[in-house]
């Protein structure tokens, strides 16, 4: 073998191991004698090191010792290309067809370039061409899949990649490009399915792992991720997927104002691309626009009504909007259940199960917020204090970083099933294997519900609790767990499950270990009452803007403390001032702040001397936390689920009558009137804690006993072949 094609073996070699440092210096000295192969693989290890500079220049000494040949032309096109050079890739792709008019890598290069530069039609020209000549040329079909989503024929690119993945099940290439059609069409969870895919066969896929990272990463991963994006961006133009992963990768930064900019830049080139639709509707909401979120929702429903999970968020969004009443708000989640579970409801054959009610029974719960969240610590203390003997206790988390989970909860439970990645029907088959007897939601219509898993009746018994504050309209759920303060007998709720009534409380509060003490009234040092509401920015409609307005404007030299992670954002705080400078509230009688860790945030309360609760949608968690910490809240007490958890809380404090108002009118006065007895307000502050810890609230084991004997009834209600009336669980069935 000649002594060049033995060094041409060898640096190549080295290539496939990962050597590539070792093979550019055998290299450097092939190309001292003039090696035009030695110089143009050193220029494609330059490219592929994000180098294009040193790929350039590695080219221009090759071409000088060979200018006709059209794969070195090629290769300067891409490294002027990733130079930001369009204009000279362009130029060099063509020199090189020139010279080989049916150059494959040419004809799908140029076709990405045209992409790059949002001439779509023209791309598609491209790749075209080199597929009728070679109708399986992997690279040209890929980009071809970009070019169809460009041009809004998603039906079509949905389709190409998928053939790409069946005809290439080992290509990663395949699989990200598959990712990415799933993700821009709204079906996240099994595009993310595929760039784990791509990750697995190729670990370094650094296009796969940012992309991933943009839905699921931790804060790290996302700063790096935008990194990467942006200079993505820079290199091979603006496409449609790559802004619209910006955009994602943006907002789950926090950066809601850029990702806002980037979703609005991608709807003025496609105004049906559901990626910056989702994205901007999350934006506005968390800024606390529902009503503007829940339009773009609703856009996306109208382009494809199979989303169900769009519906759901719809639905949530509603729940925020004062205009919407009771009874159309019910009629919407009816209306969803008729088109997502009716078609998916079956009698499920439970004819082999034990009917023994008084046996030990497997209890399923099934949520996304096993987490550091409200639901995740309002549970934590029940699962703790099950019994054991009469409760065997499943938990399916629908957490996307299992990591993250509460470990409290994951210790408690006998089974534990990270359950994010499984389809409905996979899930239903886990559920019917571990034969669970009754199924209980912990999160209705909120991110990562399973919903449809309910509709096709894994578990004879199955229940909606704790995690949404709405019947959600199935049928397939049978009972609704509340309490009397929350759902008073005669109030007129709606629900499509039977409401069943703990005695006291549906919550029962667990403070955090580091949760800190109680301190005196800021009022006595400060000289001036200060107001404040750690609730979500989307609690607080226009109504509740009004009605704060007038409280802080009733009581001379207050102080209102807004606190919400959102905050961070300038635009977000300064469309927060204008909406209460129209209400004559100035500046300097706010102070908005944003997130902070859990602990911090406990602490916060010592600035605070009167928490005033958002309406329709009451605090939950907020509240209970605000009264732990010692600080009374006002709420006006209205007449659906979400607009009564802080009447709840009160009624078990023997406060109701005190701090709930039966309308806005009342609530503004209240506020006001309690702001002006400063004696009372530090009597609550001393004693509210004591209260709590005395009351419901606080006693788990009593709490766990009565859901236990409430699940029970239900059990023994079915074994009877029957439901339970709407009732309290006072007496065993």
């Amino acid at each position: 073998m000649p002594v060049n094609r033995i060094s041409r073996w060898v640096t190549r070699w080295l290539d496939r191991r990962g050597l590539g440092a070792v093979a550019d210096t055998l290299d450097q000295a092939a190309a001292a004698e003039g090696s035009v192969d030695a110089l143009h693989d050193m220029a494609r290890r330059a490219i592929a090191r994000g180098e294009p500079g040193m790929a350039l220049a590695r080219l221009q000494d090759a071409l000088a010792l060979a200018p006709t040949d059209a794969s070195l032309l090629c290769s300067q096109g891409a490294a002027y290309r990733n130079n930001g050079e369009f204009a000279l890739a362009r130029r060099s792709y063509e020199q090189a067809l020139v010279l080989k008019p049916d150059y494959l890598q040419v004809l799908s290069n140029l076709g990405e370039w045209c992409l790059a530069k949002g001439l779509n039609e023209e791309a598609l020209e491209w790749l075209d061409k080199a597929i009728a000549i070679s109708p399986h040329f992997f690279e040209a079909r890929v980009n071809k899949t970009a070019a169809l989503f460009e041009l809004s024929r998603f039906e079509d690119a949905r389709a190409l990649a998928q053939q790409l993945v069946d005809e290439e099940p080992t290509r990663p290439e395949a699989h990200l490009n598959q990712g990415n059609l799933l993700v821009h069409t709204g079906k996240s969870k099994l595009g993310i399915k595929h760039y784990k895919k791509a990750l697995e066969l190729q670990p370094g896929y650094a296009e796969a792992h940012y992309n991933l990272a943009s839905l699921l990463g931790t804060k790290g991963d996302i700063a790096a991720t935008i990194s990467y994006l942006e200079r993505r961006l820079k290199e091979r133009g603006d496409s449609v997927q790559n802004l619209a992963m910006l955009a994602v990768a943006r907002q789950a930064a926090g950066h809601l104002a850029q990702s806002e900019a980037l979703c609005r830049r991608i709807l003025e080139r496609q105004p049906d691309n559901v990626t910056a639709l989702v994205t901007l509707g999350s934006c506005l909401s968390i800024g606390g626009n529902s009503a503007s979120a829940s339009a773009l929702y609703e856009q996306v429903f109208e382009h494809d009504p199979s989303q169900a999970a769009m519906g759901s968020n719809i639905l949530f969004e509603h729940n925020n909007i004062h205009s919407t009443s009771r009874s159309k708000l019910f009629e919407m989640h009816r209306a969803w259940a008729e088109r997502f579970e009716a078609p998916l409801e079956r009698q499920n054959d439970f004819s082999q199960r034990n009917r023994d009610p008084c046996r030990k029974l497997k209890i399923g719960y099934v949520s996304g917020d096993f987490v550091r969240h409200p639901v995740g610590f309002l549970l934590r203390d029940i699962l703790r204090h099950h019994n054991a003997e009469q409760f065997e206790v499943h938990c399916f988390s629908m957490a996307i970083r299992p990591e993250e989970v509460l470990p409290e909860l994951r210790e408690a439970a006998d089974a534990w099933e990270d359950i994010f990645f499984l389809t409905d029907d996979e899930l239903v088959a886990l559920i019917e294997k571990a034969e669970i007897d009754i199924l209980i939601d912990l999160s209705g219509h909120t991110a990562f519900n399973r919903l449809l898993v309910f509709a096709r009746r894994p578990a004879p018994v199955q229940v909606e609790w704790i995690g949404y504050f709405h019947s959600t309209g199935m049928s397939s759920i049978d009972y609704f767990i509340t309490d009397p303060h929350t759902t008073p007998i005669d109030n007129g709720q709606l629900f499509t499950e039977i409401p069943v009534y703990m005695p006291h409380t549906r919550f029962c509060y667990g403070p955090p270990g580091y949760v800190p003490e109680v301190v005196s009234a800021p009022f006595a040092k400060n000289g001036f009452i200060t107001f404040g509401s750690f609730n979500r920015l989307p609690k607080m409609t226009d109504a509740v803007i009004s009605a704060w307005s007038r409280i802080v404007l009733g009581v001379p030299g207050s102080r209102l403390v807004i606190k919400s992670g959102a905050l961070s954002e300038d635009v977000v705080k300064e469309r927060l001032l204008a909406r209460f400078s129209q209400h004559g509230v100035t500046p300097e009688r706010l102070e908005l702040r944003e997130g902070s860790p859990h602990n911090d945030m406990l602490g916060e309360y010592g600035d605070i001397d009167l928490a005033l609760d958002s309406f329709p949608f009451n605090g939950g968690m907020t509240s209970l936390e605000a009264l732990w910490m010692g600080v009374p809240v006002v709420t006006v007490a209205g007449d659906t689920v979400v607009s009564r958890q802080t009447v709840s809380a009160l009624a078990n404090l023997g406060l109701e009558d005190e701090l709930a108002f039966d309308s806005v009118e009342a609530y503004v006065q209240g506020a006001v009137t309690l702001a002006a007895n400063p004696a009372r307000l530090c009597e609550l502050r001393a004693e509210l804690r004591a209260r709590m810890a005395a009351s419901p609230l606080r006693d788990d084991t009593r709490f766990t006993q009565d859901l236990e004997r409430l699940l029970r009834n239900m059990w023994g209600a079915w074994c009877q072949g029957r439901k339970l009336e709407s009732n309290s669980v006072a007496a065993p069935v």
